[in-house]
């Protein structure tokens, strides 16, 4: 294939994007590889699918109101959800800064936000209180997946098929900190009922988690909601948490791999975003709140680092050490 039909095939499907072309053709012009520029379309594409869920719209006029703290939520969604490691973490950086210096060198923003998030990044960066969740929030945001306040009536109708659901992601968000990918990791076999354990499975290792009769009877519970016919199998690779369909008032089943369709990390942001909306709570909230809360939890009660690293599948002992400092900083009167 020539140059320009490579260029033509790579962004023929970006038209809802009308700026991304241009960028990817300065990129071009850069001279770079082909295989850099498709990865330059597929973080970029990843990008605009965040901004969908988070931000509700991925058009170019509020892509050019984001601020540096907005931007840095992406980039604390990669390492702490996708847990991607630095190198890669590094490359979506340049990939996504890039956009911002050309749409900059368009005038189409006056300042650029990466150059506060790089001003950052050179600083010490401490925890502060509204990087956790309350327990007073918790129970507020939980409460509220059980309530019917600000539903619609399509919402109402099957509501009660999907509050074990919800719970249960909650709790093993916050009680057990999984990150959202580990979430929709989880496939049938991984939940033991009898042994009242839970294998979570990451891109490095696989964790052995006891499960507390509470979160235990949620899960079950949530199974049991299910229909039968298309209950994800006992001892089977169907992922235990599977997407609903409110048209048909159902589970969701892929009748190409004839198995449940599994519930995706976007779903599973888009639900808590209405439900941290719904309830009231800090506007800001997100899955790392929760998680980060775990891990601040867990560390408080005397675990022993090692112990901290396996149970959340950290990799690096730096991570712990910002908790560290933070529980001492709340502790100097």
């Amino acid at each position: 294939m020539g140059k320009r039909g490579y260029r033509r095939q790579l962004w023929k499907s970006t038209h809802t994007y009308p700026n991304m072309p241009i960028h990817l053709s300065h990129i071009y012009k850069k001279r770079k590889k082909k295989s850099t520029i498709k990865r330059y379309y597929y973080d970029l594409l990843d990008f605009f699918a965040w901004l969908r869920v988070i931000k509700n719209s991925d058009q170019i006029p509020m892509i050019l109101n984001l601020t540096s703290e907005q931007l840095k939520e992406y980039f604390l969604f990669l390492s702490e959800q996708r847990e991607y490691s630095t190198a890669t973490s590094q490359r979506v950086f340049t990939v996504i800064k890039s956009l911002f210096q050309f749409l900059q060198s368009q005038r189409l923003i006056n300042e650029n936000p990466f150059s506060e998030i790089e001003k950052d990044l050179k600083e010490d960066k401490q925890f502060h209180e509204n990087d956790f969740i309350t327990d007073e929030e918790f129970q507020q945001l939980f409460e509220t997946l059980s309530s019917s306040d600000g539903l619609t009536e399509n919402q109402l109708k099957y509501r009660h098929l999907l509050v074990k659901r919800n719970e249960a992601i909650l709790s093993l968000l916050y009680h057990y900190g999984l990150t959202l990918q580990e979430l929709t990791n989880i496939e049938m076999k991984h939940v033991n009922f009898t042994r009242q354990q839970l294998t979570v499975v990451n891109s490095a290792e696989i964790r052995h988690l006891p499960l507390t009769a509470f979160t235990q009877q949620l899960l079950y519970t949530y199974k049991e909601d299910i229909p039968a016919s298309i209950r994800p199998n006992h001892y089977s690779s169907d992922r235990f948490f599977i997407a609903f369909d409110y048209q048909r008032g159902t589970f969701r089943f892929d009748y190409s791999t004839y198995e449940p369709k599994p519930l995706t990390v976007i779903a599973i942001q888009k639900m808590l975003r209405q439900e941290i909306k719904r309830s009231g709570i800090r506007q800001g909230i997100s899955s790392q709140h929760l998680r980060r809360t775990a891990i601040l939890n867990y560390l408080a009660s005397g675990r022993t680092d090692e112990e901290v690293q396996y149970w959340f599948g950290l990799k690096s002992y730096l991570t712990l050490q910002r908790y560290d400092n933070f529980i001492k900083q709340i502790k100097t009167p």
